[in-house]
Protein backbone atom coordinates (compact mmCIF):
# COMPACT_ATOMS: atom_id res chain seq x y z
CA UNK A 1 0.00 0.00 0.00
CA UNK A 2 1.25 3.47 -0.65
CA UNK A 3 -0.23 5.77 2.15
CA UNK A 4 1.91 7.96 1.55
CA UNK A 5 0.80 9.30 -1.74
CA UNK A 6 -2.73 8.48 -0.54
CA UNK A 7 -1.96 11.26 1.66
CA UNK A 8 -0.64 13.34 -0.49
CA UNK A 9 -3.47 13.03 -2.83
CA UNK A 10 -5.77 14.08 0.15
CA UNK A 11 -3.75 16.94 1.43
CA UNK A 12 -3.82 18.74 -2.23
CA UNK A 13 -7.66 17.91 -2.49
CA UNK A 14 -8.24 19.38 0.91
CA UNK A 15 -6.14 22.62 -0.35
CA UNK A 16 -8.32 22.30 -3.31
CA UNK A 17 -11.46 22.35 -1.61
CA UNK A 18 -10.38 25.32 0.56
CA UNK A 19 -9.46 27.56 -2.12
CA UNK A 20 -12.46 26.72 -4.01
CA UNK A 21 -14.18 27.60 -1.15
CA UNK A 22 -12.60 30.62 -0.70
CA UNK A 23 -13.39 31.34 -4.22
CA UNK A 24 -17.12 30.69 -3.81
CA UNK A 25 -17.57 32.76 -0.50
CA UNK A 26 -15.81 35.69 -2.40
CA UNK A 27 -18.03 35.48 -4.94
CA UNK A 28 -21.39 35.08 -2.76
CA UNK A 29 -20.21 37.90 -0.97
CA UNK A 30 -19.99 39.78 -4.13
CA UNK A 31 -23.39 38.61 -5.32
CA UNK A 32 -25.01 39.52 -1.95
CA UNK A 33 -23.46 42.85 -1.89
CA UNK A 34 -23.74 43.69 -5.62
CA UNK A 35 -26.18 41.89 -7.13
CA UNK A 36 -23.78 41.41 -10.18
CA UNK A 37 -24.57 37.92 -11.10
CA UNK A 38 -28.24 38.55 -10.63
CA UNK A 39 -28.92 38.16 -14.43
CA UNK A 40 -26.70 35.29 -14.95
CA UNK A 41 -28.56 33.20 -12.14
CA UNK A 42 -32.19 34.03 -13.38
CA UNK A 43 -31.27 32.46 -16.90
CA UNK A 44 -29.53 29.58 -15.24
CA UNK A 45 -32.70 29.41 -12.89
CA UNK A 46 -34.86 29.64 -16.55
CA UNK A 47 -33.24 27.01 -18.11
CA UNK A 48 -33.18 24.65 -15.47
CA UNK A 49 -36.90 25.29 -14.78
CA UNK A 50 -37.53 24.34 -18.57
CA UNK A 51 -35.64 21.42 -17.86
CA UNK A 52 -37.80 20.35 -14.62
CA UNK A 53 -40.77 20.37 -16.63
CA UNK A 54 -39.67 17.64 -18.85
CA UNK A 55 -38.67 15.72 -16.22
CA UNK A 56 -41.87 16.31 -13.95
CA UNK A 57 -43.71 13.22 -14.63
CA UNK A 58 -42.46 10.94 -11.89
CA UNK A 59 -42.77 6.70 -12.28
CA UNK A 60 -43.66 4.67 -9.70
CA UNK A 61 -41.29 1.31 -9.69
CA UNK A 62 -42.26 -1.97 -7.25
CA UNK A 63 -39.89 -4.37 -7.27
CA UNK A 64 -41.10 -7.74 -5.93
CA UNK A 65 -39.49 -10.77 -4.05
CA UNK A 66 -39.90 -12.73 -6.77
CA UNK A 67 -37.77 -10.14 -8.78
CA UNK A 68 -34.88 -10.12 -5.71
CA UNK A 69 -34.90 -14.17 -6.02
CA UNK A 70 -34.62 -14.01 -9.34
CA UNK A 71 -31.75 -11.77 -9.84
CA UNK A 72 -30.14 -13.63 -6.90
CA UNK A 73 -30.15 -16.94 -9.29
CA UNK A 74 -29.48 -15.27 -12.09
CA UNK A 75 -25.86 -13.74 -10.72
CA UNK A 76 -25.08 -17.15 -8.85
CA UNK A 77 -26.16 -19.74 -12.25
CA UNK A 78 -22.95 -18.65 -13.84
CA UNK A 79 -20.68 -19.99 -11.06
CA UNK A 80 -21.62 -23.64 -11.53
CA UNK A 81 -20.81 -23.72 -15.47
CA UNK A 82 -17.88 -24.85 -17.16
CA UNK A 83 -16.36 -22.41 -19.27
CA UNK A 84 -17.11 -19.30 -17.55
CA UNK A 85 -14.01 -17.50 -16.03
CA UNK A 86 -14.52 -17.21 -12.83
CA UNK A 87 -12.61 -14.69 -11.63
CA UNK A 88 -13.57 -12.39 -14.34
CA UNK A 89 -17.10 -13.14 -13.90
CA UNK A 90 -16.93 -12.13 -10.27
CA UNK A 91 -14.98 -8.50 -10.99
CA UNK A 92 -17.62 -8.06 -13.73
CA UNK A 93 -20.21 -8.41 -11.12
CA UNK A 94 -18.86 -6.29 -8.99
CA UNK A 95 -18.21 -3.37 -11.41
CA UNK A 96 -21.97 -3.67 -12.07
CA UNK A 97 -23.34 -3.42 -8.30
CA UNK A 98 -20.47 -0.85 -8.27
CA UNK A 99 -22.37 1.37 -10.93
CA UNK A 100 -25.64 0.30 -9.28
CA UNK A 101 -24.83 2.14 -6.15
CA UNK A 102 -23.40 5.06 -7.49
CA UNK A 103 -26.82 5.18 -9.85
CA UNK A 104 -28.94 4.48 -6.88
CA UNK A 105 -26.88 7.21 -4.48
CA UNK A 106 -26.89 9.76 -7.69
CA UNK A 107 -30.56 9.13 -8.43
CA UNK A 108 -31.56 9.44 -4.64
CA UNK A 109 -29.52 12.51 -4.43
CA UNK A 110 -31.24 13.98 -7.28
CA UNK A 111 -34.59 13.55 -6.04
CA UNK A 112 -33.66 15.35 -2.62
CA UNK A 113 -32.56 18.19 -5.08
CA UNK A 114 -35.10 18.42 -7.15
CA UNK A 115 -37.14 19.15 -4.15
CA UNK A 116 -35.24 21.99 -3.23
CA UNK A 117 -34.27 23.79 -6.33
CA UNK A 118 -32.91 23.62 -9.48
CA UNK A 119 -29.64 25.23 -8.70
CA UNK A 120 -29.56 22.56 -6.03
CA UNK A 121 -30.30 19.76 -8.25
CA UNK A 122 -27.28 21.06 -10.85
CA UNK A 123 -24.92 21.22 -7.71
CA UNK A 124 -25.79 17.91 -6.27
CA UNK A 125 -25.12 16.34 -9.80
CA UNK A 126 -21.91 18.17 -9.87
CA UNK A 127 -20.94 16.75 -5.85
CA UNK A 128 -21.87 13.25 -6.75
CA UNK A 129 -19.36 13.35 -9.39
CA UNK A 130 -16.65 14.97 -8.08
CA UNK A 131 -17.29 12.87 -4.86
CA UNK A 132 -17.34 9.36 -6.96
CA UNK A 133 -14.07 10.49 -8.54
CA UNK A 134 -12.30 11.93 -5.53
CA UNK A 135 -12.89 8.77 -3.80
CA UNK A 136 -12.04 6.49 -6.19
CA UNK A 137 -8.68 8.44 -7.01
CA UNK A 138 -8.21 8.06 -3.14
CA UNK A 139 -8.67 4.29 -3.11
CA UNK A 140 -6.45 3.88 -5.95
CA UNK A 141 -3.28 5.28 -4.05
CA UNK A 142 -3.91 3.03 -1.62
CA UNK A 143 -2.93 -0.10 -3.91
CA UNK A 144 0.05 -0.85 -5.48
CA UNK A 145 1.71 0.69 -8.46
CA UNK A 146 1.43 -2.21 -10.74
CA UNK A 147 -2.55 -2.58 -9.68
CA UNK A 148 -3.49 0.98 -9.53
CA UNK A 149 -4.21 1.69 -13.39
CA UNK A 150 -6.38 -1.37 -13.83
CA UNK A 151 -7.97 -0.77 -10.39
CA UNK A 152 -8.82 3.19 -10.94
CA UNK A 153 -9.83 2.01 -15.13
CA UNK A 154 -12.13 -0.76 -13.47
CA UNK A 155 -14.15 1.74 -10.67
CA UNK A 156 -14.36 4.47 -13.28
CA UNK A 157 -15.57 2.69 -16.07
CA UNK A 158 -18.64 1.25 -13.40
CA UNK A 159 -19.18 4.81 -11.47
CA UNK A 160 -19.75 6.25 -15.32
CA UNK A 161 -22.18 2.93 -16.28
CA UNK A 162 -23.77 4.23 -13.09
CA UNK A 163 -24.16 8.19 -13.62
CA UNK A 164 -25.07 7.33 -17.60
CA UNK A 165 -27.76 4.74 -16.43
CA UNK A 166 -29.79 7.65 -14.53
CA UNK A 167 -29.11 9.89 -17.49
CA UNK A 168 -31.01 6.80 -20.16
CA UNK A 169 -33.31 6.24 -17.45
CA UNK A 170 -34.32 10.44 -17.52
CA UNK A 171 -34.27 10.78 -21.38
CA UNK A 172 -36.60 7.45 -21.42
CA UNK A 173 -38.54 8.83 -19.35
CA UNK A 174 -38.83 12.00 -20.88
CA UNK A 175 -39.30 10.27 -24.52
CA UNK A 176 -42.26 8.35 -22.59
CA UNK A 177 -43.76 11.41 -21.43
CA UNK A 178 -44.26 12.87 -24.90
CA UNK A 179 -45.57 10.15 -26.08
Amino acid sequence: MSVKRAARFLNRIIETTIILFGIIVILALVQHGTGIFTPILREFSNRMAQAERLLDKRTMLGISSGMIVFTLASLLFPLFLRRVNKAQYRVNTLRGIISSVVFFFTQMLYSWAALKSRLHMFASMALAIIATLVIIEFLSHLISNEEEVSFRTDLLSAASSGLAAGIVIRLIQIAAAQL
